[in-house]
């Protein structure tokens, strides 16, 4: 994330509702979708050089150190990576933390086996250059794991409005929603701005950032869950989440 001052400022003014989110277990889509999602995509860990990017509070990358991984994150907010390097169990697994931009990471080149960037780059404003860089800190054939709100389908309030769509010129141009977070009755005291580019902007990143996209998923509950579970009828009308899996060829 790049840090201008009024983007650090609303970092500040969020990381509390973003604290109390995660580690009270409010967000649905993460406890019961895509946390499992991305755990699968990243397979055993046990061992690994893992970069936890954008890595917030540090929850993502707790569940990794308990699996054996050893973990950097890294995060622009400071209030945030002050949260994750108080957690009580950031000293028992390790972890250590760096506040610092995904496009401009501290680390060395080929530092990291494995990178996580979870729910991260639409918060990110250069998309392209973070890119760039986490394929920097990865060794080669090291694996980056990214999910993404939907590029093709996300649009303001999404969540719970199968109508909104999203005009071609938009889509392929870079577009910006800035809205309010409201979960399970709490909502961000600041907005939130997401950035959004095209699939194709997103591929082409990678490629360029000498990727090779190794897995392409859509995280979605079972069609069971959609009909027996009223939040779930209600919160999900449309693909919410993109899950890229990619290796580092060169």
């Amino acid at each position: 994330m790049t840090s201008s001052g009024s983007e650090s400022d609303t970092y500040a003014r969020n990381a509390d509702f973003w604290v109390k989110i995660i580690r009270e277990d409010l967000d649905r889509y993460r406890t019961e979708l895509t946390n499992d999602a991305v755990l699968d995509a990243v397979g055993p860990c046990e061992g690994l050089d893992v970069l936890d990017a954008g890595c917030g509070e540090g929850y993502m990358g707790r569940l990794l150190a308990e699996r054996g991984a050893r973990v950097v994150g890294a995060d622009i907010s400071d209030s945030l990576i002050a949260a994750a390097r108080t957690h009580e169990d950031a000293e028992r697994l390790g972890l250590r933390y760096e506040v610092a931009s995904l496009e401009n990471l501290p680390e060395p080149d080929d530092s990291f086996d494995l990178v996580i960037c979870n729910h991260v780059l639409s918060d990110v404003s250069d998309p392209g250059r973070a890119l760039a860089e986490l394929g920097r800190v990865l060794r080669p054939g090291g694996k980056l794991v990214a999910l993404m709100l939907h590029p093709c389908f996300y649009t303001a309030h999404a969540e719970r409005d199968a109508s909104g769509s999203i005009p071609v010129t938009t889509y392929f141009s870079e577009r910006t929603i800035s809205q309010p977070f409201k979960v399970a009755g709490v909502e961000s005291p600041d907005e939130v701005h997401m950035n959004f580019r095209s699939l194709e902007f997103y591929a082409s990143a990678l490629l360029r950032a000498g990727f090779l996209i190794s897995g392409l998923e859509e995280p979605h509950p079972r069609a069971a869950v959609l009909s027996t579970d009223p939040w779930w009828a209600k919160n999900f009308v449309k693909p919410l989440f993109l899950l890229i899996s990619a290796r580092r060829d060169r």
